[in-house]
């Protein structure tokens, strides 16, 4: 069958991808990533999933509410594409019997139209809150190519059945949908991880695909300057100062019921003794 063309111009580099697509034949991208297109291509601008599924692309994965149909009209065509944060890009191929593509919000550039591409729920609520990735998710199934984004290089990683790799949160791009991951604590203890800088990390877990970019997008600052931010940093702060006032509150709680007791059996011994001395008196 014909098929379209994929290729990633200057892979870890401010990364772009050109993709052939021949006549009648037609790809999806985000909103906004077309460069430059040959004169044979037409371009439309579409709802994917309709409105519903425009409204929970971009307020839920922070995609844009309408993506672009690109289409080969009457002879073969070329169109340039590129995501707006400059970084890697990723191809990945989905087959008839292999398992879906799991993306983070912002990472999905480009895919075949054969290619599907919806927003579901984490199911797990730790994964949600403390990965990095959100509590929702990207879900692309079908047949044919998927282009993924990310920050700086990206990188692959297949993991044979059984293998564990730890991904630090917020390198996070993309992973097969079969596989297991669980959010952990960098090193065995909480201290560690504290002091370690790496805080918290996402477990996977074999067999499957990750994908990862090598540095975290900036976050905008006020007065607009960029400055990257660890997604664990904030929570470990706080529960770092939850803690100090249990522990505060608990020192608290034992040392005033022990000088209550104290000044309990104090007290008793005092009227003792005075209930004797009026005893003598009388």
């Amino acid at each position: 069958s014909i098929m379209t063309s994929w290729e990633v111009v200057d892979k870890n580099s401010f990364a772009s991808v050109r993709v052939t697509i021949p006549p009648n034949h037609g790809i999806s991208c985000e909103s906004d990533a077309v460069v430059t297109m040959s004169h044979s291509i037409v371009i439309e601008g579409r709802m994917s999933g309709g409105i519903l599924g425009s409204l929970f692309r971009t307020f839920l994965t922070n995609e844009s509410f309408f993506t672009t149909a690109i289409k080969a009209q009457g002879r073969h065509g070329d169109v340039l594409l590129a995501a707006q944060d400059p970084g890697g890009v990723v191809l990945h191929v989905l087959t008839n019997n292999g398992p879906d593509l799991l993306l983070v919000g912002g990472a999905y550039l480009a895919s075949d139209s054969t290619v599907t591409i919806t927003t579901e729920m984490q199911t797990a609520l730790g994964n949600s809150l403390m990965s990095g990735s959100g509590f929702f998710l990207m879900r692309a199934r079908g047949i044919g190519q998927v282009a993924c984004a990310g920050y700086g290089s990206l990188h692959k990683y297949e993991l044979a059945p059984g293998e564990r790799r730890a991904v630090d949160n917020g390198h996070l791009v993309a992973w097969t949908g079969q596989m297991r991951y669980e959010t952990g604590l960098a090193t065995r203890s909480l201290l560690g991880s504290m002091t370690s800088g790496e805080g918290l990390m996402c477990h996977f877990y074999g067999p499957g695909t990750v994908y990862i970019q090598s540095h975290k997008p900036p976050v905008r600052a006020k007065g607009g300057k960029e400055r990257t931010q660890n997604p664990s940093s904030g929570l470990f702060v706080v529960l770092f100062i939850f803690l100090f006032i249990v522990i505060i509150s608990i020192a608290v709680f034992v040392f005033s019921t022990q000088d209550v007791t104290f000044t309990s059996s104090g007290g008793s011994r005092g009227g003792g003794r005075k209930r004797i001395g009026s005893s003598r008196e009388f």
